[in-house]
């Protein structure tokens, strides 16, 4: 085997087939923790309001603000794994997601929790996804779609396991406690997942051949895929936030029990952590543009049955369709990006792209907060939804007619 080290990368392994499986089980540890609190929000969301005073769209705008920011970061970490080592800078995040929490911990206004919240902890979570995937991707050709399916799971698992376990940290305590407990907890596993990263001794030997003229950052943005990839994305992230930040406010309005309400976003992990696993192996096997329509094609179904959910049973339902969209979107990012533009310059490239689809993230959780500030309902956040995954179809076609190496 070649002694090929990537530029500025000093760790190194030299048995991928194995190795490159415990490296995925890393990254969905640390993607489990730090996605199980940013989604975590949504039980955060009424006791700061209740407490600050604050209205729905003021709270929302947090939220949207620290995912622009987010995505801004994520360039930039992305740029430092590409640059000096993964390990580097998942360790940075780690200590960064920790300052975060506890720092907003002891807030008294609306700005103060924007710095440190939408700015602070942002940082420390925007680079986990991209350097897991992107470092993933280098140990496999064969099975890269399971092992990103695996540190994609991580995402679903959290919203699992950490939504409901916050929600009961919060009920035991309050919000201020909750914050410093989550924040120690998840800077110590960050950083530990983190030792456990490696470069591959050598780059898969397809890259190279199938991607000279985009694997460079420049290269990529001049191609017309990498713009559909983002629109597209775009409008799906746009959709999915609506339901993972005002999914909890929304059930309880309507009278149904926190603690239950929680239990919908449990599912919708549950069932996403299906998705995650099963995603890469499902376009591995019937091609990758089918199994982007299916999940649109669900995500559209999810939002018609959330404009008619009144009691917990149909929430529950919702929470099936919607977990498998909100699944399979997640691991679907990676593989796109790893087959149009191959993996030398990844984790930079996944920050692009979750900088660009953020703001589709950022904005609806406010538009959704401010339409229910004016009607003093959801329903029309729930069909900006429906729309927006419509015009997620009209994204895909047309990336398949840009590519020219599925045309079908």
């Amino acid at each position: 085997m070649n002694n090929f080290t990537l530029p500025g990368t000093k760790d190194t392994a030299p048995h991928p087939s194995n190795y490159g499986w415990m490296i995925a089980v890393a990254g969905a540890l640390m993607i489990f923790v730090t996605y199980g609190l940013i989604y975590s929000y949504s039980v955060f969301f009424k006791p700061l309001a209740d407490y600050f005073q604050w209205d729905r769209a003021s709270v929302s705008l947090i939220y949207s603000l620290s995912m622009i920011f987010r995505g801004a970061a994520a360039i930039g970490t992305g740029w430092l794994a590409d640059k000096f080592g993964a390990r580097k800078a998942l360790v940075f995040c780690g200590l960064m997601i920790t300052a975060g929490y506890v720092l907003s911990s002891q807030v008294t206004t609306l700005w103060q929790f924007f710095l440190t919240y939408g700015i602070v902890e942002a940082i420390g979570v925007s680079g986990i996804f991209g350097i897991a995937s992107a470092v993933v991707s280098r140990w496999f050709t064969k099975n890269r779609g399971l092992a990103l399916g695996i540190v994609a799971s991580g995402s679903g698992l959290g919203t699992l396991l950490i939504v409901p376990a916050t929600e009961r940290l919060v009920s035991a305590y309050d919000w201020s406690q909750t914050f410093i407990i989550v924040g120690i907890a998840a800077g110590i596993l960050v950083a530990g997942g983190a030792l456990l990263f490696k470069e591959p001794a050598q780059p898969p030997p397809t890259e190279v051949k199938q991607n000279k003229t985009t694997e460079t950052v420049g290269g990529a943005i001049k191609d017309i895929r990498l713009w559909l990839v983002m629109f597209c994305f775009t409008l799906f992230l746009f959709a999915t936030q609506i339901v993972l930040v005002h999914l909890v406010n929304h059930a309880t309005d309507i009278g149904i029990d926190p603690l239950v309400a929680a239990t919908f976003m449990s599912v919708i992990g549950g069932i996403s952590l299906v998705g995650r696993l099963s995603t890469g192996v499902v376009a591995e096997k019937i091609g990758l543009y089918k199994s982007l329509w299916l999940i649109c094609i669900f995500q559209a179904i999810s939002f018609i049955l959330l404009l008619f959910a009144k009691s917990a049973w149909m929430f529950y339902i919702f929470a099936i369709f919607f977990g498998v969209a909100y699944g399979g979107e997640v691991t679907q990012i990676p593989l796109v990006i790893s087959r149009f533009f191959g993996t030398k310059v990844m984790a930079t490239l996944m920050g692009v792209v979750l900088f660009v689809t953020g703001f589709g993230g950022a904005a609806s959780p406010w538009i959704a907060g401010k339409i229910y500030d004016v009607t003093g309902s959801y329903n029309w956040a729930f069909i900006m939804g429906i729309i927006a995954s419509v015009l997620c179809m009209v994204m895909i076609w047309l990336l398949q007619r840009a590519d020219k190496r599925e045309p079908t």
